[in-house]
């Protein structure tokens, strides 16, 4: 067969699946159950796979969603507790009192609370916990919006205790994947790596985008242009590019040390620990605050439905903050190399050697997964120190698994058809497997720009799924293919991927509605994209081009 009709069919369960959530707004669980039967079907009519094998790979890839969604459930269990106890509600009293000037409080929400919040646990959390938070300090409904979106880009490439990278890219990608003989472990440390260099060269200038976008967008009338904005910008360029450099350089160090569990958190905490401190000391400070106009010359997009809400102080801000504090402690010293812990956690293992009698195994180091070793400890620590009743600990419980029944179901569904499609080839008819003729066909139409198109397609699979971590079982394994195909680094472009996967967050039709619901603003959907297009085209861009030039500066990185 062809190589170009063997591409064509093997893209369309992908092609079906966009079409249904991004045309038709499908629910993503029912578009995914068609992209996996259309996938189901290819691999037994046209690939010929034999009947036990088809079975084996579609139960391999549920099996694997497993590990995701069981770290899903113990980041929103704990997100939950927190909710219950007035945590939440105290953090947001606490960032509240510490500057008058709005640019000030974007970056310190931005780029410390934002960045906290996905390391802990990500899943469209940020945004909705960030935007009541700027509506809670007067904030137009459509900022509150445009910028829990904005700030919540740069981060999910390692979401909640590096997700995306161990079990979005790790559930696709395995050792059998992987040439030269380099363990899956060095590859994903790698991809995290270099997600960091790039990521935390972006933050350095991120907050600076942001203030800027601002002041243009929701400035005062005559103070609304380029000009305008970059005079307002100014005055706060030093403590923008001072928290933007401290998130970048915390995010690589960590990500680089210790690995892909960590950099989001650790990141949060010094940035925001930094920045509260530099405001409260009058380091770096524009000498003129700067507010919005008077309320009531705000146009009509701005409000959206929004409404004031004020903010109170629920417990003492340091017991609010020890469980995000108690989730870092756990995960440093439990990922930290040289201590001897990872490697001891890793020992407990539930092995499957051979799923329905094939030669495919599974294996799970169920105390090294994050959700159950920090995030549900954790939890239940918290029910003790926030004296936490027991109504209201019913209740935690009962909203997470409400929570999760919809993104587990996608989550089961959508590796085990990426896991029929990559595991395709292992057919009869000796073709390559639709991974294969599909990553043929894109290093073929690329080549040597793969790396340029690479974040894009990572975009794509986020703009559909509204998930980071979606967009890599997805596509990193085609990726990887691709990479390999055209000639060009495997670990950049897979990296390039996840950051493509992050960016495309800011767009997803899903995020947008949920953070509009949450905030009191739907049907401003349409405004809230078209403001958030703008700076997810720009970095898209620039992250392709960066890509490019790495690409040509490490020619020998695997």
């Amino acid at each position: 067969m062809e190589p170009g009709v063997l591409a064509a069919l093997a893209i369309a369960p992908l092609v079906a699946v966009f079409v249904l959530m991004a045309g038709l707004r499908w629910p993503a669980v029912r578009a995914m159950s068609v992209g996996w039967l259309l996938a189901g079907g290819l691999g037994l009519t046209v690939w010929r796979l034999d009947w036990t094998w088809w079975a084996a790979a579609a139960i391999y890839g549920a099996i694997q969603a497993i590990e995701i969604v069981v770290i899903v459930f113990g980041a929103l269990l704990l997100m939950n507790h927190l909710q219950q106890s007035g945590a939440i509600a105290a953090i947001r009293w606490h960032l509240s009192g510490i500057a008058d000037d709005r640019r000030i409080q974007l970056l310190l929400i931005g780029l410390g609370f934002i960045t906290i919040v996905e390391g802990a646990a990500g899943f469209g959390t940020p945004g909705a916990l960030a935007a009541p938070l700027f509506i809670g300090l007067g904030f137009p409904t459509l900022a509150a919006a445009v910028f829990g979106l904005f700030f919540n880009a740069l981060q999910p490439p390692f979401g909640a205790a590096g997700t995306p990278i161990s079990g979005g890219i790790g559930s696709v990608i395995g050792e059998a994947t992987l040439a030269e003989g380099m363990p899956i472990a060095n590859f994903l440390a790698e991809v995290s790596t270099w997600t960091a260099v790039l990521t935390g060269s972006a933050l350095v200038f991120w907050g600076a985008l942001g203030v800027f976008l601002f002041t243009l967008w929701f400035g005062k009338q005559e103070a609304r242009s380029l000009a305008g904005a970059w005079r307002a910008t100014l005055p706060v360029l030093p403590f923008a590019v001072f928290l933007g450099s401290t998130a970048g350089v915390t995010q690589f160090l960590v990500a680089w040390l210790i690995g892909p569990e960590l950099p989001d958190l650790a990141a949060g905490f010094v940035t925001l620990g930094l920045g509260v401190l530099a405001a409260r000391k009058g380091v770096l400070m524009p000498k003129q605050t700067w507010r919005f106009p008077e309320r009531e010359l705000w146009p009509e997009a701005w409000l959206g439905g929004g409404e004031v809400r004020q903010l109170r102080k629920e417990m003492p801000i340091l017991l609010a903050w020890t469980p995000y504090l108690l989730v870092a402690t756990i995960l440093i010293v439990t990922r930290w190399p040289g201590l001897g812990i990872s490697g001891w956690l890793r020992s407990f293992a539930i092995e499957l050697p051979r799923i329905l009698g094939q030669d495919l195994g599974y294996s799970l180091s169920y105390l090294y997964l994050p959700g159950i070793l920090p995030f549900i400890p954790v939890a239940i620590v918290t029910w003790a120190i926030h004296r936490i009743s027991a109504a209201k600990v019913r209740t935690a419980w009962t909203m997470t698994f409400k929570q999760l029944l919809k993104p587990a179901a996608t989550l089961i569904v959508a590796v085990s058809m990426t896991q029929v499609i990559i595991l395709s080839d292992s057919n009869p008819l000796d073709l390559p497997g639709m991974m294969q003729a599909l990553s043929r066909a894109l290093a073929a139409a690329a080549g040597p720009m793969i790396p340029l198109v690479a974040p894009w397609i990572g975009a794509l699979g986020a703009f559909i799924t509204g998930s980071t971590t979606s967009s890599n079982i997805l596509f990193s394994a085609l990726q990887h293919d691709s990479a390999q195909d055209a000639g060009v680094s495997r670990i950049l472009v897979v990296a390039l991927q996840n950051i493509g996967a992050g960016i495309g967050n800011m767009v997803s039709v899903l995020n947008i509605a949920a953070i509009c619901g949450v905030i009191g603003a739907t049907g401003s959907e349409g405004v809230l994209l078209r403001k958030i297009a703008l700076p997810t085209l720009l970095v898209l861009i620039l992250a392709g081009l960066a890509g490019l030039m790495l690409t040509g500066l490490r020619p020998g990185l695997y």
